[in-house]
């Protein structure tokens, strides 16, 4: 009797121990990520590092799109990134140690731009007698001439090269005495001013210099200038005074070939002028 019931009180105790460790247990609670509570904001965080920690791992991720110096993965990437090319680094020109801190010069003609050929003039020449002005002189052969003026000469390529016939105006006024340099000076700044005055787009002229002609002091100046339809041109004129005869000579021409008539026919004209009467 005595043992049964220690063996009662054994198994009492027992079952006691058992359900005091079941009680021990921590208690347990369904969580959903929607919850705005603080333990669902812990839940979205860990969502958020597992999401960053599989993205870090994926094949495709570059991680050193991170970084400042990323120029792109070009295997990966594709057309979706441009990656600019590298910079090709100029070299520096090596300078001899006496020129170093001089600025280039360009050097004519090696560096000039190569002007557009034309093709080349020459010219044979005759005596004109331009009577009713009291002037003789040599001429490119078979120009026109035109003296219907009393006191104008005027003599026309009548193949004009360019689309532009050069042409030569000489006049001789009286005037009441002798001219001097200023006076001639004014007289080849009003000729320029009336040349430019009409039919340009654009009009330059040179400042006047000193130049014999007939020889006797004389003043001279060029122009230059886009006419209105297009077409470039330049000029000269020169002034003198003889015997108080006021003599102007005017010479245009198609810009292309102003070396061309300033050489062969201005200076052949000025070589050979004379006063006849």
């Amino acid at each position: 009797m005595k043992k049964r019931l220690i063996l009662a009180v054994t198994m009492l105790l027992c079952l006691v121990l058992l359900t005091a460790c079941q009680s021990s247990e921590p208690q347990r609670f369904n969580v959903k990520s929607a919850n705005t509570g603080s333990t669902g904001g812990t839940a979205n965080t860990q969502n958020q590092m597992q999401n960053s920690q599989t993205a870090a791992n994926d094949d495709g991720y570059d991680p050193l799109a991170e970084e400042d110096s990323y120029e792109g993965d070009a295997d990966y990437w594709g057309n979706m990134t441009a990656v600019p090319p590298a910079a090709t680094a100029t070299p520096a020109p090596t300078i001899r140690s006496e020129y170093a801190g001089a600025t280039p010069v360009v050097i004519d003609p090696i560096d000039k731009p190569t002007p557009t050929p034309v093709p080349p003039l020459t010219f044979t020449y005759q005596t004109y007698d331009a009577v009713n002005i009291g002037l003789s002189f040599e001429g490119p052969t078979g120009w026109t001439t035109d003296d219907t003026n009393a006191n104008t000469f005027i003599i026309q390529n009548p193949n004009a090269a360019m689309d532009y016939p050069a042409t030569m105006t000489i006049r001789a006024e009286k005037v009441s005495s002798a001219y001097t340099n200023s006076q001639l000076k004014s007289v080849v700044e009003g000729m320029l001013d009336d040349i430019g005055s009409a039919g340009f787009d654009t009009y330059d002229q040179s400042s006047t210099a000193s130049r014999t002609l007939l020889g006797k002091n004389g003043i001279y100046a060029n122009y230059t200038g886009t006419l209105n339809d297009g077409r470039k041109i330049a000029g000269r004129v020169h002034a003198a005074c003889v015997d108080k005869v006021l003599y102007t000579i005017h010479i245009t021409y198609p810009y292309a070939y102003r070396d061309t008539y300033i050489d062969q026919v201005f200076h052949h004209l000025r070589d050979t002028i004379k006063i006849t009467h």
